[in-house]
């Protein structure tokens, strides 16, 4: 009935006893460089992908310019585009793990 709990209630893993105090600069600079590449991009089809999801977003809703409502602080429309950006923005992310 409560199988779910047996990983908690083994033993734990043993410690290491060896501490390795070497910093192998050559691959933490080879990874900082792909970290900063794959930032890039993202940034990139961030900045691709986010217009053309807006545009769709505008087509989609006829008769309602977002932007005018920002403008004027209409808070409704800010939060449904908050979360229209928020959930293009998972879709990229998820294409990217993938």
């Amino acid at each position: 009935m409560f199988a779910f709990l047996l990983p908690f209630l083994q033993e734990p893993p043993p410690l290491p006893t060896a501490v390795s105090t070497t910093v192998d600069v050559k691959s933490f600079v080879l990874n900082a460089l792909f970290a900063i590449i794959w930032a890039l991009v993202a940034a990139i089809c961030f900045a691709i992908i986010i217009p053309i999801a807006l545009k769709l977003y505008n087509l989609l809703t006829p008769g309602i310019d977002e932007m005018e409502e920002l403008k004027s602080g209409n808070v409704a429309v800010a939060i449904v585009l908050f979360g229209f950006i928020l959930s293009m923005t998972l879709v990229v992310i998820a294409i990217f793990l993938k």
